[in-house]
């Protein structure tokens, strides 16, 4: 089981301490005792860093989407911003059968960096550096270090690690970065804004109608740090998590994947295909394959846009980039061969996509075996307590409720 932590409000950094009323750990919390239950799924393996792998928790749709940035500018003194700073993306994926369609915004951070002897401020857009951090991060949630923090202003779950235990998370995996640029990772990831809006469709009942939603907020809502000049590693951090998040782990819409499997991988690409195949391949079976084409995944993940120009030279280059992909696929396991098919113009006959075709391994399949079942074990405890908490009504009083 993993190790829980026990917080209390004395335990928080001098800046949290005015504002809560109480904190609740994941040995007092029903939903984070969910969150962080993985006994089931860590699975020993040979040479492994961590001994078992590592397990931890993926949110459904909100880690589809393109949040980050993969080409273009990442940091740029203030001064030096472009015009347009916003980056817009149009999401859709079905995920359990609902359909989610729409757009994100991306807007960057403003991260004060000293330079030269002097504060200097930057423009810093999420992207691989970030989403390394925010996955590490979710790795220590899943592990136990999330709390629930009772503010006077609302509810919050936030993470409650030390700089050094975040550091160690990335160092497992082939990540390691210095503390001022995990820092500033964070700060990035507080600082930058997440704006969406989307429908949801549900397209195994067409008798319910279309939810849609628009929301504005941060990928991290707040960020605390403490501790002493000097210490480092040592700083104590408070990583607030924002209300998106928050909600998804209420209403148990995550799923478990095993982090060192997917992270230690050492391209962008291939770290986020990976993830991808753990959280959509949730029927991989000896037998059964996946699709998917090459255009529409490539956008997914961030490297096109829709209004792109996809000459020949850039669709060889991205098939380039695929290819290097596939093989880290098949080197880490999770897929044994894989096919590609050309797609052409009805009128020219000119290549303009590819369909990809992939095989699971062996080894994925068991994988994914046990996370159906640890992730089936969760929704019958989660659905449990709910019914537990629900309100019984003898049937001889419903008539007198119903009169009233």
């Amino acid at each position: 089981m993993s190790r829980k932590v026990n917080i209390s409000v004395d335990n928080l950094p001098d800046t949290l301490r005015g504002q809560i009323h109480g904190v609740e750990s994941a040995i007092d919390n029903e939903s984070l005792a969910l969150f962080t239950d993985n006994k089931d799924v860590r699975i020993s393996i040979e040479n492994a860093a961590h001994g078992l792998r590592a397990y931890s928790n993926t949110f459904n749709h909100y880690d589809l989407w393109g949040r980050f940035v993969r080409s273009g500018h990442k940091k740029l003194p203030l001064e030096e911003a472009p015009k347009k700073t916003i980056i817009t993306r149009k999401i859709s994926e079905k995920v359990d059968g609902i359909l989610y369609d729409g757009e994100i915004k991306i807007t960057p951070a403003v991260v004060s960096t000293r330079k030269d002897g002097e504060d200097v401020e930057y423009l810093v857009w999420p992207s691989d550096r970030e989403e390394k951090v925010e996955r590490a991060l979710i790795r220590l949630a899943s592990k136990g270090k999330i709390v629930k923090i009772n503010f006077k202003s609302g509810i919050q779950y936030a993470v409650v690690f030390s700089m050094n235990e975040l550091a160690q998370e990335l160092k497992a995996v082939g990540q390691s970065m210095p503390y001022p640029a995990i820092k500033e990772s964070l700060e990035a990831l507080q600082g930058s804004k997440l704006s969406f809006k989307y429908s949801a469709t549900d397209t195994k009942n067409s008798d319910i109608d279309d939810s849609f939603y628009e929301s504005n907020m941060n990928f991290l809502s707040s960020l605390h740090f403490s501790g002493k000049k000097g210490q480092g590693g040592n700083v104590k951090c408070v990583a607030c998590l924002n209300a998106f998040v928050h909600n998804m782990i209420d209403n148990l819409e995550y799923k478990g994947y095993y982090f060192n499997s997917a992270q230690e991988l050492k391209r962008g690409l291939s770290r986020w295909m990976m993830l991808r195949l753990y959280h959509l391949w949730r029927y991989a079976a000896p037998g059964k394959t996946y699709h998917f084409r090459l255009l529409s995944i490539m956008e997914k993940y961030g490297s096109i846009y829709s209004t792109d120009d996809i000459t020949e030279n850039k669709l060889k280059a991205l098939r380039r980039d695929m290819t290097t992909t596939m093989k880290d696929l098949i080197e880490k396991g999770a897929i044994s061969e894989y096919s590609i098919t050309n797609v052409k113009d009805d009128k020219t006959g000119n290549i303009i996509d590819y369909t990809y075709e992939m095989h699971p391994s062996d080894q994925f399949c068991d994988e994914i075996l046990t996370l159906n079942k640890h992730n089936k074990r969760i929704e019958i405890q989660g659905g449990k307590r709910i019914v537990e908490n629900a309100v019984l009504i003898d049937e001889d009083k419903i008539e007198e409720i119903v009169e009233k």
